[in-house]
């Protein structure tokens, strides 16, 4: 559980591994996401903690935190069919992970109080929350990853790109972007033929530029946090969880511009730029393979 008030405030991070935890879709205990096509009557539930479910999280860790939230008016990724993620038709192949994004931007109310504080700091809000998930046999070998919404949720994007092993001499780097506005919808990935993506990052700098491009479209994401806004992320492997093998900050300032180009020759062409955005106070996270190496 990671808490953040934003504007380069440390993000506080509390860890916790219950004996037994439970995840049933409308009522019934399953391993494996048994529905592709549909919005689920999803609920992870572990005992003496709490539960989460599709649209809201009510979790306790004794003597340290207590977080509620409630989420409604779901946004999704694609819609015109609300229940396509950003793999598009690849959710459906065996993959080794699976990423669905169910809301790039929901109606949130939340409360939380840190129960280790005397006297206790009690915090509720409302705001907007990102919502999603993965599956399938493991976590990336390493990923980068972004969000953020807009003032006003008028505009959203998420970013990432990870590093898989396909097999035990095999790795491969799928990486994902999107970004919507009141103007745009703009999709880019590793499966979409024509195109492309630059990234460059420090880990230990806080910095990230992913620079995605097809034939006629450029869009460049600049982030960067301060260093001392990164809490520590635990990450699930085949061999149980690995504490501290990433971090993640609540505190990134993105800045998203997008180009309309028209090649000529080579790597000659027009370039006019139609939209920049700032995002403030969004979610950067390091991990795994990625991460730096000083945490």
């Amino acid at each position: 559980m990671l808490i953040s008030e934003g504007d380069g405030e440390p993000t506080l991070s509390y860890t916790a591994f219950p004996e037994q935890t439970q995840s049933l879709v409308n009522g019934v205990p399953v391993s494996e996401n048994t529905s592709l096509t549909s919005v689920s009557d999803f609920e992870w539930t572990a005992e003496g903690y709490g539960s989460i479910t599709e649209d809201s999280v009510d979790l306790i860790i004794a003597n340290v935190v207590e977080i509620r939230i409630l989420t409604e008016n779901r946004k999704p990724w694609n819609s015109r069919f609300p229940m396509m993620g950003p793999e598009g038709l690849l959710m459906f192949l065996p993959f080794p992970l699976h990423w669905y994004i169910h809301s790039l931007g929901s109606d949130a109310s939340y409360a939380y109080t840190l129960l280790e504080k005397e006297p206790r700091e009690q915090v509720s809000g409302t705001g907007y929350a990102h919502l999603e998930k993965n599956w399938q046999k493991a976590f990336p070998l390493g990923w980068v990853w972004s969000q953020g919404i807009a003032g006003n949720n008028t505009a959203q994007f998420v970013i990432s790109q990870a590093k898989i092993a396909l097999d035990e001499n095999t790795t491969f780097i799928p990486w994902i972007l999107g970004y919507r506005s009141e103007n745009l919808s703009w999709d880019y990935s590793f499966h979409i033929p024509g195109t492309t993506l630059k990234t460059e990052m420090d880990a230990c700098a806080g910095t990230l530029r992913m620079e995605a491009r097809d034939l006629f479209r450029t869009l460049i994401f600049d982030a960067s946090a301060p260093p001392d806004s990164f809490g520590d992320v635990s990450i699930p492997t085949e061999d149980g969880f690995v504490t501290e093998a990433g971090g993640e900050s609540f505190s990134a300032t993105v800045s998203v511009s997008a180009f309309w180009h028209l090649p000529i020759l080579g790597d000659l062409g027009i370039e006019w730029p139609i939209e920049e955005q700032v995002f403030y106070n969004a979610a950067l996270e390091f991990s795994n393979g990625y991460a730096c190496e000083e945490n």
